[in-house]
């Protein structure tokens, strides 16, 4: 993966590589915990047996589409090669 990122992005990758392990192996080591336990699997069963489950969940992801990150994607769709005619 690596091998197709700038050195500009491989350095910085090597050299935040610890800070973001340290941050994000708590959320891991509970999101673990609970897909182990069931417990995700319980939320997804629930939520997805709704009724009104499509709109709640594309509402939900419109907030995500929405957001600061996720607009973020819009820009970079443009540079994939089947929307260079476009």
């Amino acid at each position: 993966m690596y091998a197709n990122c700038s050195t500009t992005a491989q350095r910085g990758a090597l050299d935040w590589k610890p800070r973001f392990k340290a941050a994000t192996l708590p959320v891991f080591k509970d999101l673990y915990d609970k897909v182990k336990s069931g417990h995700e699997t319980e939320i997804v069963l629930r939520v997805n047996s709704a009724r009104d489950y499509r709109e709640k969940l594309e509402a939900e992801l419109k907030a995500i589409r929405e957001s600061e990150i996720g607009g973020q994607a819009r820009p970079c769709a443009r540079w994939r090669p089947e929307n260079w005619k476009k």
